[in-house]
């Protein structure tokens, strides 16, 4: 009798306490930027803030990259095979996606990023083992199918929505958008993010989803702090390591200028997100164009600011968990000098020095007092 009235009482906690079951697959973020607008405004040179808002894989591009949606797989061994995406459009349905029994749907590990995108091509090379937690699937008109359904499909600011169903219509999370959370809505120069840690707890109308202006990282963990899937992730990728080599503390640099940050780096790092504050570490932007793969080295132009608290961040684009930052802040001047030749922000011997070589050299081929 004990035993029963125990259970009685579990199910009556659980019902009054609403109870709800985990989701397997999660929301993480779609892309509101209509095709004539830019991330938070503006035009390609500047934001509706003077600053330059953009994608970490798209860059600062007109409609940031297009219609766009991302997921986050929370369930490990998930087998997604014909799963559904029901796309709400101004609180209509507007189109089914159905995935396809490709065997690639059929042992997704926890942790998994999956986006869907229409410009995008598919990219399937996913291989969590050399820490690639990352599956595009190009859903368009003119797509293959092979993956997902070729159909064009909507993404925008007017009150859109999803909802995911499993292989036998069941609903696994949503509706989940702009209308459920947040309520005041995503506006056309916006995109919808969660700004939480993905875990089963997550729910469609969880209080941590909200718009964003000034960053959106398609394919990689949101960025309003830093995303950890970490937790997530129980497959232990071959280990990596990042290096920043410079700047590293110290340097002082010319707003305006190029300038190489160089790294080094050992296991497999496919791709180098690099990021850098003004203010030691208290907020953190992407160098814009965003960094495309490894070398080892990017050409940044230093952008027109006056700090001594500056420092670089990289990151391994796969496992943000493996990163570098410079050992000490540096400084950007925006100097205007006209003789400042090195383009340190002084004018000193290794400006004269420049002066002095060139001093009796003619740029004019066609001058013959200087042929020799």
């Amino acid at each position: 009798m004990w035993k029963i009235n125990a259970f009685l009482m579990v199910c009556a906690i659980l019902l009054i306490s609403g109870f709800t079951y985990a989701s397997d697959v999660i929301l993480n973020e779609y892309n509101a930027v209509s095709s004539s607008e830019f991330l938070n405004g503006g035009n390609a040179a500047a934001d509706a803030d003077g600053g330059r808002a953009s994608d970490s894989y798209f860059g600062r591009v007109q409609g940031n990259g297009g219609d766009w949606f991302e997921l986050v797989v929370i369930t490990d061994h998930l087998d997604m095979r014909e799963w559904k995406f029901d796309i709400y459009d101004n609180g209509s349905l507007d189109e089914t996606l159905d995935l396809t029994d490709h065997s690639i749907w059929s042992d997704l590990r926890s942790g998994t990023i999956i986006t869907v995108s229409e410009d995008l091509p598919s990219d399937i090379s996913y291989n969590p083992a050399a820490g690639d937690w990352w599956i595009n699937v190009q859903a368009s008109d003119s797509g293959d199918g092979l993956y997902i359904e070729d159909s064009s499909f909507p993404v925008s600011s007017n009150n859109w929505q999803l909802i995911i169903r499993n292989k036998d219509n069941t609903v696994i999370f949503g509706p989940a958008g702009e209308g459920v959370s947040p309520v005041s809505g995503i506006g056309n120069t916006d995109i919808f993010r969660l700004e939480a840690k993905p875990s089963a707890s997550i729910v469609a109308d969880s209080p941590d989803y909200d718009d964003g202006i000034n960053l959106s990282t398609f394919g990689s963990p949101n960025q309003w702090g830093l995303q950890d899937l970490n937790r997530l992730r129980t497959v232990v990728a071959e280990s990596s390591e990042l290096t920043l080599l410079s700047p590293n503390g110290s340097e002082v640099l010319t707003g305006g200028i190029t300038y190489d940050i160089t790294w080094s780096y050992t296991g497999i790092v496919d791709s180098v997100l690099i990021e850098f504050s003004i203010d030691n570490g208290n907020s953190w932007v992407n160098v814009f164009p965003p960094n495309v793969g490894n070398t080892g080295s990017y050409k940044w132009l230093v952008p027109l600011v006056d700090s001594n608290q500056c420092i670089v961040r990289i990151n391994n684009s796969a496992n943000m968990g493996v990163y570098d930052v410079s050992d000490e802040v540096f400084s950007i001047y925006d100097s205007s000098l006209e003789a400042d030749l090195a383009g340190d922000g002084f004018i000193g011997i290794v400006d004269f020095a420049t002066v002095a070589l060139s001093w009796l050299r003619c740029s004019n081929p066609y001058d013959i007092r200087y042929w020799k």
